[in-house]
């Protein structure tokens, strides 16, 4: 049986396939990177099924568990490609939240604190910014939609 070792050759070829699957280049620079740390923490060694679970806890006790999790799908996805399922480890569990923590909510004292230092400091598009945001609730990344047009047109999309 052929050595199980992540190898440069192993890694550009694991690239080619990504490329193929027309993974974001974002995406395909995060897999190589998490595989590249995997194959440091393996340190020449073969991969086992073992080794991935004690990177999985060495992670799991200096990362939050969608960090870790993130690379676990980089690993798996190389694993796959390879043909070494048997290699493959669970990822963490996250129990999700159901409900926002009402700590992370302005108080209407805050926005207001909020709102006059940016009029204060003469940042009347900041202000509206927080006007609009606190008043819909729209992420950051949806404020582009709100444009003239939408607001004549009642509604954003």
């Amino acid at each position: 049986m052929e050595p199980r070792k992540i190898t440069e050759e192993t890694l550009a070829a694991f690239a080619r396939q990504l490329g193929e699957e027309e993974r974001s280049p974002a995406t395909l620079e995060k897999y190589l990177r998490e595989v590249r740390q995997f194959a440091a923490f393996l340190g020449g060694r073969e991969v086992t099924r073992e080794l991935a679970a004690a990177w999985r806890e060495e992670l799991a006790a200096r990362q939050s568990p969608a960090t870790v999790n993130g690379k676990l799908t980089a690993l798996d996805r190389l694993l796959a490609f390879l043909g070494w399922e048997d290699c493959k480890v669970k990822a963490l569990k996250i129990q999700r939240k159901l409900f926002r923590d009402d700590r992370r909510e302005l108080t209407r004292e805050e926005y207001e604190r909020l709102l006059d230092a940016a009029h204060g400091l003469g940042r009347e598009r900041l202000a509206l910014l927080l006007e609009t945001i606190c008043a819909t609730g729209i992420r950051v990344s949806e404020v582009k939609y709100i444009t003239v047009e939408a607001a004549r047109a009642g509604r954003a999309e």
